[in-house]
C-alpha cells in the first residue's frame, strides 16, 4: 500500500513540476494537479491515523489517471482533456473529504483496542490474584469432588 502511495506522490510530483505542454488549459492542469496532491497528503495522513485508505488509494489512482490521460489527450481533444480534468478534481475533493471521517474512524479503532488491550490485562491480573489467594481452596474442593468417593484399603 505504502508503494502505491509513493507512486502517486512520484507521478503527481512529475505532473506539477515537468515541463508545460499543455495547450489551453495550464491552470486547469495545475488545479487538478495540486487536488490530487492534497487528497494524497490527506489518504497519507489517514493511513497514518489507522484508517483503512484502501478505497481512498484507488480514488487517487483513477483520479490520477484521469490527469494522466487529459494530459495525452489535451493536444488531440482539449474539450475532453477539460472534462476529464473536471472528473479528476472532483474524485480528488472527494477523497480529500473523505479522509478525515476515514482517519477518525481509524482513530477510533486504535482506542478500542487499546481500552480492550487495558481491560484484558486487569482481568488476567484479577483472576490471576484470586488463583493465588483461593488457589489451594478450590484445588482441594475439587479434589474431593473427584476422589471423595474412593475408599482406601488397609493393607496388612
Amino acid at each position: 500500500m505504502r508503494a502505491s502511495l509513493f507512486g502517486i506522490l512520484a507521478v503527481t510530483v512529475l505532473l506539477i513540476g515537468g515541463p508545460a505542454v499543455f495547450s489551453s488549459n495550464q491552470e486547469s492542469f495545475g488545479g487538478a494537479s495540486a487536488a490530487v496532491q492534497d487528497a494524497f497528503v490527506a489518504v497519507q495522513s489517514a493511513g497514518a491515523d489507522g484508517g483503512n485508505v484502501t478505497s481512498l488509494v484507488a480514488q487517487l489512482n483513477s483520479a490520477l489517471a484521469l490527469v494522466q490521460k487529459a494530459s495525452a489527450e489535451n493536444s488531440s481533444n482539449p474539450g475532453q482533456a477539460s472534462a476529464d480534468l473536471q472528473s479528476a478534481l472532483g474524485i480528488a475533493q472527494g477523497v480529500q473529504a473523505s479522509a478525515g471521517s476515514v482517519a477518525q474512524q481509524g482513530m477510533a479503532a486504535r482506542q478500542l483496542q487499546l481500552e480492550i488491550s487495558i481491560v484484558s490485562a486487569v482481568a488476567i491480573v484479577g483472576i490471576a490474584v484470586a488463583l493465588y489467594v483461593y488457589g489451594d481452596r478450590l484445588y482441594h474442593r475439587l479434589w474431593l469432588r473427584i476422589y471423595g468417593d474412593y475408599v482406601v484399603k488397609t493393607v496388612g
